[in-house]
C-alpha cells in the first residue's frame, strides 16, 4: 500500500497490496489473531504514507510527535476494526463470498465517515490513492473516490480467490484465467478512463476569467507571525506588479495570509481593506482580490460550543469571541465578502468530541499548528461572485479540499462556475504532505469538470484543468506569480447530481447481509437444539 500510495508510488501495487492480509485472514481461526495481524498492516501502511505529518510543530517550536502519532494510530486502529469485524461476518456464513461483499460494503461506509464525523482523516481513503495517475481515474466524474475502493477491493478479492481456487484443485489453466480475468478488470478501467480523458482533449470554452495566482512563500513557523500586515501587503504589491493586467480578473493569495485576527464588523475599515482597495484601484481595475484570513466576531451571548469567553479590563463586562479560518474577496466596492472554512482539520482547528476527550487530555491536541484556540466553523457555505464578470467562485480552504461531495456540493447547491483553493502546506516542510495534498485538488476537478486556481503559501500553487492535468505551477519553496486564462461551463457530472451515491447503496447492502447472519445465526442454533 505504501509503495503504491501517491505521489511517488505506483498505483499498480494497490490491487495486490491486499493479497496477504486476505490471505492470512482466511487461516487465522482466532479473531484476535486477525486484529493483530491487520492492526500491524495498517500501522504500517498508516506511518510510511503520512509520515510528514510528523514535521508539524507547537506554537514552541517544538516537534509536536503527538500530530504523527493520534491519526496514525487511530486510523490503524478503526481499519483494524472494519476488517475484524468483516473476518466475525464471513466465517459464521455458509458463503464467503457474502463475506467479501460485507467486507467491500463496509469500507466503503467506513470511507464515508471519515469524510463526515468530528474524528474526519480521509487522507488514506482508497480512492485518492490514483491521483497522481489522472488518465486512470476518469470515471470519477460518475463515481468519485468510493468507485476508487470500489475497484481496489475487488481486484484484491479476485486475485486472492484466485489463489484459493488453485489450492483447492491445483488446475493451473484455471488459475491464469482467473488471474487474466481480475488484470482484465485493471485495464478495461483504465482503457474506459482514457478514453473518456481524450474526449476532453481539445475542448475549449467561450467562457473564460483572467486568474493570477500569487505565492509568497512565507515561513508559517518564522516569518508568518513576525511580519506586519503592511510589509505582506508590500510583497503581495510586488509580486502583482509583475503582472499589470486592465481587464476584469482574480487575484489569489493563499490561506490565513495576514498574521493576527480581524474583526468582522471593522473589516471593511481595516487597513488591509484600505490598502488593497486602493491598490486596485491604480493598478487592476474591476479585479478582486481573494485571500485567507483569520477573522473573528464578538457577541454579548456565547453562540457556539467553541466561543471563548473575553473578559474586559474591569471585569464587569463578558463578551464571547468566535474565531474563524476565513477567506476575504476585496474589490472597489465598499462591501467586502467573506466565507468560514467549514471542514476543520480534528486536533488543530477543532476538538473532536469535546465533551468526551476535553476532561482526559485537556489543550494537547490544539497545541500544534499555529493556534492554541478552536475555531468556528460555517454551517452554510457560500459562493463568491466577481462583481464585473459575473463569474461564481467555490472557495475552497486547505483541508476542506479532500471533502469530494462537500466540494461538489458548491456546483450542485450554489450553480459556482470555478473552484479556488487557498492553503498553507508549509508546516510541513519539503516532505510529502505538500504534493499529496495537491494531487488530491486533482481527483475534485474530474469529480466536478472545473478549472481549478490553487494558491499555496509555499507552494505547490498551480492551476488544473478539468481532466485533472496540471496546466502550470511553482514548485515548492520559491517566491513567484502564475497566469491563466481559467475556462468556464456550466456542466454538471453526475457526481454533482447524486454525490457519494454508492455509499448509500453499500449501506442498504450491508443491512440486508446483518439481517442475513443474524437470521442465519438464529436459525443454525435452533436446528442444533
Amino acid at each position: 500500500m505504501s509503495l503504491g500510495w501517491p505521489t511517488y508510488g505506483n498505483p499498480i501495487y494497490l490491487f495486490i497490496a491486499f493479497v496477504p492480509l486476505l490471505y492470512v485472514e482466511d487461516h487465522l481461526k482466532k479473531v484476535s489473531y486477525i486484529f493483530f495481524f491487520s492492526f500491524i498492516s495498517f500501522l504500517i501502511w498508516n506511518s510510511i504514507s503520512t509520515w510528514w505529518l510528523s514535521f508539524s510543530k507547537r506554537t514552541n517550536g517544538t516537534f509536536a510527535i503527538e500530530a504523527y502519532l493520534a491519526p496514525v494510530l487511530l486510523n490503524s486502529f478503526f481499519m483494524s476494526i472494519v476488517f475484524t469485524f468483516f473476518s466475525l461476518i464471513k466465517k459464521n456464513v455458509e458463503n464467503k463470498k457474502v463475506g467479501y461483499v460485507f467486507l467491500v460494503c463496509l469500507w466503503i461506509l467506513f470511507e464515508k465517515m471519515h469524510l463526515e464525523w468530528e474524528l474526519s482523516w480521509p487522507w488514506l481513503n482508497l480512492g485518492n490513492g490514483f491521483s497522481n495517475h489522472i488518465k486512470w481515474i476518469q470515471w470519477y466524474e460518475y463515481t468519485g473516490t468510493l468507485g476508487g475502493a470500489l475497484w481496489i477491493w475487488t481486484v484484491n478479492i479476485g486475485f486472492t480467490e484466485s489463489i484459493f481456487q488453485y489450492e483447492k484443485n491445483r488446475n493451473i489453466s484455471l488459475f491464469y484465467r482467473k488471474i487474466f480475468l481480475n488484470i482484465s478488470k485493471i485495464i478495461l478501467m483504465i482503457l474506459i478512463s482514457n478514453l473518456i480523458y481524450i474526449k476532453y482533449e481539445n475542448r475549449k470554452y467561450e467562457k473564460f476569467v483572467n486568474t493570477l495566482i500569487l505565492q509568497p512563500n512565507i515561513d508559517p513557523y518564522y516569518q508568518k507571525y513576525n511580519m506586519s500586515r503592511k510589509k505582506i501587503i508590500f510583497k503581495f504589491k510586488k509580486l502583482m506588479d509583475q503582472k499589470i493586467f486592465i481587464n476584469p480578473m482574480i487575484i489569489l493569495a493563499p490561506e490565513t495570509t495576514f498574521p493576527k485576527k480581524i474583526s468582522i464588523k471593522n473589516l471593511g475599515k481595516s487597513e488591509i481593506a484600505y490598502l488593497i482597495r486602493n491598490y486596485l484601484i491604480n493598478k487592476f481595475p474591476n479585479s478582486v482580490f481573494i485571500a485567507g484570513i483569520e477573522l473573528f466576531s464578538l457577541h454579548k451571548e456565547k453562540k457556539r460550543e467553541t466561543s471563548i469567553p473575553v473578559i474586559s479590563n474591569n471585569f464587569r463586562n463578558i463578551q464571547w469571541m468566535d474565531v474563524f479560518n476565513s477567506v476575504i474577496q476585496i474589490s472597489m466596492d465598499d462591501y467586502i465578502k467573506y466565507h468560514h472554512k467549514s471542514k476543520l482539520v480534528p486536533a488543530v482547528e477543532t476538538f473532536p468530541y469535546k465533551k468526551l476527550f476535553y476532561p482526559i487530555l485537556g489543550n494537547i491536541l490544539l497545541n500544534f499548528g499555529g493556534t492554541v484556540t478552536e475555531l468556528g466553523k460555517e454551517n452554510n457555505p457560500s459562493i463568491f461572485k466577481h462583481p464585473h464578470l459575473g463569474v461564481k467562485v467555490a472557495p475552497i480552504i486547505c483541508y476542506e479540499s479532500v471533502f469530494g461531495e462537500y466540494v461538489s456540493s458548491f456546483f450542485k447547491k450554489k450553480n459556482a462556475d470555478m473552484m479556488i483553493i487557498i492553503t498553507n502546506d508549509g508546516w510541513w516542510g519539503r516532505s510529502e504532505g505538500h504534493r499529496q495534498h495537491m494531487s488530491y485538488a486533482r481527483i475534485r476537478a474530474i469529480e466536478n469538470r472545473k478549472y481549478i486556481a490553487r494558491s499555496s503559501n509555499t507552494g505547490i500553487s498551480c492551476f488544473i484543468n478539468e481532466r485533472g492535468d496540471i496546466v502550470s505551477r511553482l514548485p515548492y519553496g520559491k517566491e513567484g506569480i502564475l497566469y491563466e486564462k481559467v475556462y468556464i461551463n456550466n456542466k454538471k457530472t453526475f457526481y454533482i447530481k447524486y454525490g457519494d451515491y454508492i455509499y448509500k447503496i453499500s449501506l442498504y447492502i450491508t443491512i440486508i447481509i446483518l439481517l442475513y447472519f443474524v437470521f442465519f445465526t438464529v436459525y443454525r442454533k435452533m436446528f442444533r437444539l
